[in-house]
């Protein structure tokens, strides 16, 4: 049985059976489950509960998830969201990049990999929440009074002399005080026991002196915790009770929350290490030791370098101490090394701890987030961005952007780059004849013939359905008619398995400063159409 947390998640997805068969795993992770069918009626229900956690589809009727997305980030932009969908086109990818999405899963789901996100994102959502009320505890102490001074008092059945400071510290007035036991304002917890030794000292016995700490409730009904000395007096032909106290109230809750801070420090999945002026480490907390592998005494001692990649220049390291040196902020994505040597991206902060004497820098301070997971979910999100999936050559997002890229310095360099396009010849009659499945594989292993036969500056992408990209940048007319004659020849004398032989038609046209893209796309798909309509298997230029 999973455990469940205090925490709310909203679940979006149009289809029914999958949203029915999701809540319930979902259900075991939270204490309130919120579910809709569309992106309209979750960003009401958004607006009314604000859940912690969104997990949606993409693509549903009325409102789509990202649009719905959107909405949500203008309201909370730390929003966590988490995205499933079977979509995997560029424009909803780069979207859901842009965004910043906290995961990407795609359908069919896996449940573990659901589960992993899940729990990751609810420690992320906890540990942030305790950092809150430890905020919001120190600005309490901060408004705690400065320390009183000590108050001195004598009782006998009752108090018989109380000093201004007694007065100040309980909040009673001398008159008030004179009518009470003074086990009377001490927590009824503690007041029979201290009944009890108050009775022994008025009969004149003895105690060696100590300090004990009780709680004492104040006029205004303050639960306060001093620390108090009392010994055995002879005072007016009897014995009575002499004692004094100090207010320890802010020590104690100083402790406790060092406590806090020092449980909350160890516990939290940041990495936080602390260093001197000279960059020698002097604290790490258990995180370092998870995320590095590092022992904590092992490094106390050792300077920040050890976990140097050697991926940054030396200029990222002297800004690095040209900033914090002069008493700012550094923020930055390090990589960083572990103790086996694997390499790990950490968003880390460092910040300088001044002496308040001397306004000095004493210490650095640094706050750091592995966030490797992110970078690779990125990195896979490009990928499947600009990747085509069938054939794992990039897509038409891709080509363009590159032709884009080229386009520019074709302006700077005054380079020529030429555009070829190939169709394979009667493909339809090949996916008729011998099945889509065949097709695809024709498609794949003609991808790949291509790309092992042209040249490292080349790029190759597929265009849409059989057709195919390439673009070939400084190049001649002569040279590019050359590459796509070896390449129509590396295609018509290949072995194909299930076809044996197929043909591609190809069409060239040469880019060059000042053209117009738009004008040289529509100019290479004429080529090509001239190849067809010629007899296919040959290679056209646009005279």
């Amino acid at each position: 049985m999973k455990t469940k947390h205090d925490i709310s998640i909203l679940y979006v997805e149009d289809e029914n059976n999958i949203r029915d068969m999701l809540s319930h795993f979902i259900k075991r992770f939270c204490t309130q489950l919120y579910t809709a069918q569309n992106g309209s009626v979750a960003l009401e229900l958004y607006k009314e509960h604000k859940p912690a956690i969104i997990i949606s589809d993409i693509r549903m009727p009325v409102m789509d998830g990202l649009t719905m997305a959107k909405e949500i980030k203008k309201i909370n932009p730390q929003q966590m969201i988490i995205f499933i969908s079977a979509h995997s086109e560029s424009d909803f990818l780069l979207e859901a990049i842009n965004m910043q999405v906290d995961g990407y899963i795609l359908k069919p789901v896996d449940l573990s990999v659901l589960e992993k996100k899940l729990r990751k994102l609810i420690q992320q959502y906890e540990n942030e929440i305790a950092a809150k009320k430890l905020l919001e505890s120190e600005e309490r102490f901060r408004k705690i009074a400065n320390n009183s001074q000590v108050g001195v008092f004598i009782y006998k059945e009752k108090y018989i002399y109380v000093n201004k400071a007694f007065c100040a510290l309980t909040g009673y007035t001398e008159d008030e005080l004179y009518t009470k036991h003074p086990w009377e304002i001490l927590e009824p917890e503690v007041q029979q026991e201290f009944q009890k030794l108050a009775e022994r000292r008025l009969k004149g016995e003895e105690f060696d002196k100590e300090y004990s700490d009780i709680k004492i409730i104040t006029k205004n009904n303050e639960h306060k915790i001093f620390r108090v000395s009392t010994s055995t007096i002879f005072l007016d032909g009897g014995y009575a009770g002499l004692g004094m106290l100090i207010d320890i109230t802010k020590l104690v809750m100083t402790q406790e929350k060092l406590l806090i801070f020092e449980q909350a420090i160890e516990q939290m999945d940041e990495m936080v290490r602390i260093s001197d002026i000279d960059g020698n480490i002097i604290f790490a907390n258990n995180s370092i030791t998870e995320h590095t592998g590092y022992k904590a005494d092992s490094l106390i001692g050792k300077k920040n370098s050890i976990f140097k990649s050697g991926k940054h220049k030396h200029k990222f390291y002297e800004e690095l101490w040209n900033t914090i040196l002069s008493g700012k902020v550094f923020s930055a994505t390090f990589i960083n090394k572990k103790e086996n040597g694997e390499l790990y991206y950490e968003d880390e902060t460092i910040t300088p701890i001044f002496d308040p004497k001397t306004q000095k820098i004493k210490y650095f301070v640094a706050t750091g987030k592995d966030i490797t997971e992110n970078i690779n979910m990125i990195n896979d999100l490009q990928r499947l961005a600009t990747t085509d999936t069938l054939t794992g050559i990039y897509n038409r997002y891709k080509i363009n952007q590159i032709i884009d890229e080229e386009i520019a310095r074709t302006k700077r360099y005054k380079e020529n780059f030429a555009l070829i396009m190939f169709d394979i010849d009667h493909f339809k009659e090949i996916n008729d004849t011998y099945g889509h499945d065949v097709g695809d594989h024709i498609l794949q292993e003609l991808s790949h013939i291509i790309s092992s036969s042209i040249r490292e500056t080349d790029n190759f992408g597929r265009w849409g359905g059989e057709e195919f990209m390439l673009i070939a940048p400084k190049i001649s007319r002569e040279d590019a008619i050359k590459l796509a004659e070896k390449l129509r020849k590396i295609i018509q004398n290949h072995h194909f398995e299930e076809v044996k032989k197929i043909t591609v038609s190809i069409g060239i046209a040469l880019f060059e400063d000042g053209d117009d893209k738009e004008e040289k796309l529509k100019e290479v798909d004429n080529a090509l159409y001239k190849s067809k309509q010629n007899g296919r298997n040959r290679v056209s230029l646009v005279e």
